[in-house]
């Protein structure tokens, strides 16, 4: 049987990582549980292909480098709210099987959510992203639970974002755009969206593509 990790041996891989200059590699490991919440992390953090029993915690964190979790699978939330990411944030092909909440963070770079698999939301309310926003062929959808349903929404309102590209995204609720900044493109194509897409306040800068898109309604 493999080795689960601890919150314990995360934190020894980390500090290891930190006084020889590398970067701090869970890649394809089993972790119990990840909680960095308000601390200043220098190395970059990879857990390509990892599988996180329970949930992942940054709140308030600040990375000086990338973070990676291409491919990753996290059984519970997946939370980044008000972190500073300094580098890129790879979530591609990701699987979050509660939600995964960054409202309020700042990425410098860029952050990749293309082939994501999300259940419940995406908040990405108040980001600001430096650099492009992938999130092609994204799937949101709904969780269902024994309180409820959590409608599979995303939220960008009030987001501060270089460029926006949704081609081919699943939303089985909301696309909530109200007040976003989008200094250059919003690409839309063929995005399938189940509930309301939200536009109200927002300005575009560059071009809007919109060819094949289907949504529920539209609040302008």
């Amino acid at each position: 049987m493999e080795k689960i990790l601890t919150q314990t041996e995360i934190e020894r891989e980390l500090m290891a990582a930190k006084m020889t200059g590398r970067e701090a590699n869970f890649n394809n490991k089993i972790l119990q549980e990840i909680n960095f919440s308000e601390m200043h992390i220098k190395p970059s953090l990879s857990f390509e292909g990892a599988k996180i029993l329970g949930g992942a915690y940054f709140n308030k964190t600040i990375f000086e480098g990338d973070l990676n979790f291409k491919s990753a699978i996290i059984s519970r939330v997946f939370y980044l709210g008000e972190s500073i990411i300094k580098g890129n944030l790879n979530c591609q092909e990701i699987k979050v099987r509660e939600g995964l909440n960054m409202v309020g963070a700042a990425i410098e770079k860029n952050i990749n959510l293309e082939r994501a698999r999300i259940r419940g939301f995406l908040g990405m309310h108040k980001v600001e992203i430096g650099g492009e926003a992938n999130l092609g062929k994204i799937i949101v959808s709904n969780l269902e639970s024994i309180d409820g349903i959590i409608p599979g929404d995303i939220y960008l309102e009030g987001a501060k974002v270089k460029n926006i590209n949704f081609e081919e995204a699943v939303v089985a609720g909301a696309l909530d755009l109200r007040g976003v900044m989008i200094f250059g493109s919003l690409n839309l194509t063929r995005v399938e969206v189940g509930g309301p897409l939200l536009l109200k306040n927002g300005v575009i800068r560059g071009e809007i593509k919109m060819a094949g898109l289907k949504y529920k309604e539209r609040v302008l």
